[in-house]
């Protein structure tokens, strides 16, 4: 068996789905050690059983130069095992595809960062600058494997190559995504006393998530426009005679550039006034634990995405298309928080997040060669 492909069986025979993400770091961890290069481990700070680490190391070719980050996740989601036909955490290949969690997303895309990591290691001659690797976990949660990596300084590139599993279409741009908390005051009355007495907050509610789903959203030429989502609403007891005094509103808003969580509190707010209820109206931004995702587009004529667009057609033989993904991803982070241009590409699959998930081994080789190709012209001795 090719050694890329036993090195993308072995890391799906590792079962790590978000909160288990210790023996995978440990294992690339000694990978890394196996190159001659020194692994750091990084550990945010709810993971107080530090069970839940991220690996990163860094190359130096010894000659100034540019830096390129290589960055993908270590985390899958969890199974349901009624419907697999094979074990999700055995790698198992049927009729050319090769099944397991995370065969898809992203264990494809980690062997081949690892590989390349591998290759340059072995041959140093063949860049200048750096070539920093991260490994991270809890994307599939809240991201706070790469939110600690910011934190603690160590993610500085000029580049950086995210191996999510999209290989016929690379992503360079994201839209950026909010939850806001409503709630909405209505009063209390003997529901036989109803409507002569209380104000009922479900229907005022209900008139304000129609309201807030038909507000408008800025436009992008690429990434189209952002979209607001009622998602959850509650209030009410359905075994007291009580006219509902309150009902809580859970808004998912997707963001293009330009659009901030402040500006979506002012348009929730001024739809509530325009239905009369300004002063029943309580607006917040949803807290968690770690910051929202903003929007970014790499422009198309950027060297990084030009010279991914180029290995591409050198090694597949076809035309990369170039996506602006409706949703958010680790890349966000890179992006916007760390500066960092980025291009989210990797060997991708079937039944993502679902039973049977499965990824490609041509694609697996394939994505190789091209990260290899991009890290020698852009990183040029």
């Amino acid at each position: 068996m090719d050694p890329l492909i036993q090195r993308w069986f072995d890391l799906i025979n590792i079962r790590s789905v978000n909160g288990r993400e210790l023996e995978i770091a440990e294992h690339i961890a000694g990978l890394i050690r196996g190159f001659g290069l020194t692994p750091h481990f990084s550990r945010f700070e709810d993971d107080v059983e530090g069970v839940r680490p991220s690996v990163w190391t860094e190359l130096d070719s010894g000659r100034p130069g540019k830096t390129m980050l290589l960055i993908g996740h270590i985390d899958t989601v969890d199974v349901t095992l009624e419907n697999w036909k094979t074990d999700p955490f055995r790698a198992t290949e049927i009729d050319g595809k090769v099944y397991g969690r995370g065969a898809m997303d992203m264990k494809g895309g980690l062997a081949c960062l690892l590989s390349t990591l591998e290759y340059f290691a072995a041959h140093p001659e063949r860049f200048s600058g750096k070539i920093l690797a991260a490994f991270v976990s809890d994307e599939e949660g809240l991201s706070r494997g790469t939110y600690a990596l910011c934190d603690e300084g160590v993610l500085k590139a000029d580049y950086a190559v995210m191996a999510e599993c999209r290989f016929t279409n690379a992503a360079i741009g994201f839209r950026g995504r909010y939850s806001f908390e409503v709630t909405v005051r209505g009063q209390s009355a003997h529901a036989s006393r109803y409507p002569r007495r209380g104000e009922n907050a479900l229907i005022s509610a209900g008139k304000l998530a129609a309201a807030i789903e038909a507000l408008p959203t800025k436009s992008h030429p690429k990434l189209v426009g952002g979209t607001w989502c009622v998602r959850y609403m509650s209030g009410g007891n359905p075994d007291t005679l009580v006219v509902p005094d309150s009902c809580y509103v859970f808004v998912d808003r997707y963001v293009v550039p330009g659009e901030t969580a402040e500006d979506c509190i002012a348009q929730i707010r001024s739809a509530a006034a325009g239905l009369g209820l300004a002063d029943k109206v309580d607006v917040r931004l949803k807290p968690r634990k770690s910051p929202y995702m903003q929007s970014f587009a790499v422009p198309e004529d950027h060297e990084l995405v030009t010279t991914l667009v180029d290995c591409y057609a050198d090694v597949t033989g076809k035309d990369l298309e170039l996506a602006y993904d409706p949703s958010v991803c680790d890349s966000n982070i890179v992006a916007v928080t760390l500066g960092i241009p980025v291009v989210t590409f990797g060997p991708s699959g079937e039944n993502l997040h679902g039973d049977n998930e499965c990824g490609y081994p041509e694609e697996v080789l394939a994505s190789f060669e091209i990260y290899k190709r991009m890290v020698e012209r852009l990183l040029t001795p």
